[in-house]
């Protein structure tokens, strides 16, 4: 027994000895940058900021093409990857931190549009976008949905412009950011899963920083630091 203990000791001591790696996309408002791609920040990335300072485990964060970033928290130790869905298909890859907020899958259109909508089905007869390795556009096309999917939030957005795409499939936060960005006027169609985000980590961290970091976000909702941050970037 305190053959393990010394060997759970010695693996805690590492990990903190080496900074995590954290990698994330731009997708706002919960991360994405600024000062000319300098400075990564938003909503989630401020929580980050937070929790880490607050369990004390030193991090970097690395901003990525989304396929990248979440392959690398899969693939290598001592890295997380933020923010993502915890889906059915990602739940046995990853160690789960969170949630650190809310992000309902929804249906957007032009605010001209015609287009009306009781369930998802009926979105069926139309050309619906979204983005590659996006969970939202994963759960469309397991649900049979031929999607015409783009690099990025923007990019669909700008299809949906175009007349490219009839409906842009995203989530509840990156919608409305994005269009006002872009200058659009979008409308909700259908709000069609409630969901959340994550930070995902590799199997080779401790558990113990898993149990650390889920600890202290837990008492940064408790304090309201959670919704101060949130109400920001809405």
């Amino acid at each position: 027994m305190k053959r393990l203990l010394f060997i759970g000791l010695l693996a805690s001591q590492w990990a903190y000895a080496n900074p995590m790696i954290l990698t994330t996309e731009d997708a706002p408002p919960t991360n994405f940058t600024t000062d000319g791609g300098k400075t990564i920040i938003g909503s989630a990335t401020e929580q980050i900021h937070e929790l880490f300072k607050r369990a004390e485990i030193p991090y970097t964060i690395k901003m990525y093409p989304w396929q990248r970033a979440i392959d690398m928290a899969e693939q290598e130790k001592n890295t997380c990857v933020y923010s993502t869905t915890r889906t059915e298909d990602r739940e046995k890859k990853f160690l789960w931190v969170g949630p650190v907020a809310p992000n309902d899958w929804v249906l957007f259109a032009l605010a001209d549009s015609k287009i009306e909508l009781k369930t998802l089905d009926d979105a069926r007869k139309y050309k619906v976008g979204g983005y590659r390795g996006d969970a939202v556009a994963e759960y469309l096309e397991a649900q049979k949905f031929k999607l015409d999917n783009a690099t990025n939030d923007e990019q669909s957005l700008k299809k949906l412009m175009a007349g490219g795409i009839d409906i842009w499939a995203t989530g509840i936060l990156a919608g409305p950011w994005t269009a006002k960005k872009q200058n659009a006027k979008i409308k909700l169609l259908l709000n069609f899963k409630k969901t959340e985000l994550y930070l995902a980590c590799n199997l080779g961290v401790p558990q113990a920083t898993i149990d650390k970091l889920n600890a202290t976000l837990a008492g940064m909702a408790k304090d309201g630091t959670t919704a101060k941050i949130n109400k920001k970037y809405q």
